[in-house]
């Protein structure tokens, strides 16, 4: 379902719909001043990795050369920036090794 942006003539305010189908037309109105006056604006996107194209990253040497494998904090940092590239999804088992290094426990 796609979000559409417009600048209402009036007040000049943006606003943002949610639309249901790509084949509905919708007049939408103003929710700042309530005018039916708007005009559709260029909107920006983002595309986000799915679960399964994450999984495609795959550490390289480059990328394990700051890893201390002696040392709980350095793993701890490298497995954080496992888990960003992996887009925060991760399993309940990746969390308990990161609080299993964690000096705190």
């Amino acid at each position: 379902m796609p979000l559409f942006d417009y600048r209402c003539a009036d007040c000049h305010g943006v606003n943002t719909v949610l639309v249901y189908s790509w084949s509905e037309t919708t007049s939408p109105g103003c929710e700042n001043c309530g005018s039916t006056s708007l005009t559709r604006l260029f909107s920006r996107f983002a595309v986000r990795k799915s679960w399964g194209e994450s999984l495609n990253w795959v550490p390289s040497g480059e990328t394990l050369k700051d890893v201390d494998e002696d040392s709980p904090a350095s793993l701890d940092r490298f497995m954080g920036r496992v888990k960003k590239e992996m887009g925060g999804q991760v399993t309940p088992d990746f969390e308990s090794m990161r609080r299993e290094l964690s000096p705190d426990s």
